[in-house]
């Protein structure tokens, strides 16, 4: 079992340590809340892109940056994959991975 001396060392380190945590954790809910808004502007040119090549599809799933680490990308709910490059080309492949679009 642990000791009273263990256990109030323990809190004083929590209770130093509690403004600076709490600094990093508001630090990093602006930082999602952005993420959020960017995702979302690349998101609505996505759907409008989507609109003109199969106006049924539509994005289902963020999935991340790419295997080659140089974008992100989102899968449609027909099974395309929509990648966008870090220099701002977009690429729209079927299921089978094939190119349907790049610009």
């Amino acid at each position: 079992m642990i000791g009273d001396k263990v256990l109030k060392e323990i809190a004083e380190r929590i209770e130093k340590g509690k403004e600076r945590r709490s600094r990093i954790v508001q630090e990093l809910f602006k930082l999602y809340d952005r993420v959020r808004e960017l995702e979302g502007e690349l998101e609505e040119e996505i759907t409008e892109l989507l609109k003109r090549i199969d106006r049924d599809d539509y994005i289902i799933h963020f999935v991340g940056t790419t295997l080659e680490d140089n974008g992100l990308e989102w899968w449609t709910s027909r099974g395309k994959e929509v990648c966008v490059r870090v220099d701002g080309s977009i690429e729209v492949r079927d299921r089978r991975g094939k190119p349907i679009l790049r610009v």
